[in-house]
């Protein structure tokens, strides 16, 4: 549905954890199958050769690598990720596929968010729809909040595979990071995702018709206030409304049986019909709390039910 891309791509900075290991030994990692030894031992060869340096702060550097090897051998999270972006910045075939698995066996197997950023770019522009999972799972950020570059990337991404709806509630989770998680935000993601919210929502009253579906699924999300908000009058008169959509949608898949229960089935048409009219018509008397793109979508709702209406009065039957 949607045709236009928003060409905006930020990366921003890591969350580590850590993992114990045994020196010798398969590196456990927490809730996963274990990185198997020849990849470690790759790993390690890797780190070895980062003591070679030009630095004039060569003691510095001799320090700093013996505390990565340490690292790396007690297992920690941060070295074997280090040691992956520097096999990766080689950009050397072999290199580039074992930074990839050290990748993979940090964001599997202990849910390591810089890993999974960076498998996302990986493969953004070979496999999308891979890219996405580890955006979406890079998103989640660590206990505390979320990755904020993760949710505009995987919205950005969304929109790529057409799910506009996705990519509205992606890149507005992204522009209000800041209301729950302030420690997680910074002013210049949020700007970034603020634009791409807006520049989103115009495009598609602008550029596209939204067919009755499409416009459902993106009417809670194309709001960048959260509105409506759950328990309140607006938010009970969309469900209600959704619900008898749904069933009217569900009649519709029933089989006709005598022509007593087509014409049952033609009032039930019409009385779903007519309730999610009501409640929506009611829902548009608070269009002045609703965004702009909100109320186009709305408008789009109902003059589909009003077709439906028409149809079904003529026919005895439409759907959708």
């Amino acid at each position: 549905m949607i045709g236009v891309i928003i060409a905006l791509w930020f990366y921003i900075g890591f969350v580590f954890g850590r993992l114990s290991c045994a020196a010798g030994q398969p590196v456990p990692v927490t809730n996963s199958p274990i990185i198997e030894p020849e990849l470690f031992a790759k790993a390690v060869d890797h780190a070895k050769t980062l003591a070679v340096t030009t630095d004039p702060q060569y003691k510095q550097h001799q320090k700093q690598h013996q505390q990565l090897l340490e690292e790396l051998r007690n297992g920690s999270v941060e070295a074997l990720y280090t040691v992956a972006q520097s096999l990766n910045q080689r950009n050397v075939g072999e290199d580039r596929i074992t930074s990839v698995q050290l990748w993979h066996a940090l964001a599997d197997g202990a849910d390591h968010v810089a890993s999974a950023v960076a498998l996302g770019f990986s493969y953004a522009e070979v496999d999308k729809e891979l890219a996405l999972k580890y955006f979406v799972q890079a998103s989640n950020g660590d206990d505390e909040g979320p990755h904020q570059a993760s949710l505009y990337n995987a919205g950005r991404l969304l929109l790529e595979l057409n799910d506009a709806a996705s990519s509205l509630a992606y890149i507005r989770a992204c522009a209000t990071v800041e209301k729950n998680y302030p420690a997680y935000e910074t002013p210049a993601q949020t700007k970034t995702c603020k634009d791409a919210y807006e520049l989103l929502s115009n495009q598609i009253m602008t550029k596209t018709t939204p067919g009755i579906e499409d416009a459902i699924e993106m009417f809670l999300y194309a709001s960048i206030d959260d509105v409506p908000q759950e328990n309140t009058k607006e938010f009970t008169k969309w469900s209600k409304a959704m619900e008898f959509l749904q069933t009217y949608a569900s009649l519709m898949q029933e089989e006709d049986g005598t022509a007593d229960d087509a014409n049952k089935k033609a009032k039930a048409f019409m009385t779903y019909l007519l309730s999610a009219q009501e409640q929506l018509l009611s829902l548009q008397k608070s269009s002045k709390s609703f965004s702009e793109l909100q109320n186009y979508l709305l408008e789009i709702i109902l003059g589909r039910i009003q077709v439906l209406v028409t149809a079904s009065t003529a026919t005895g039957e439409s759907e959708l």
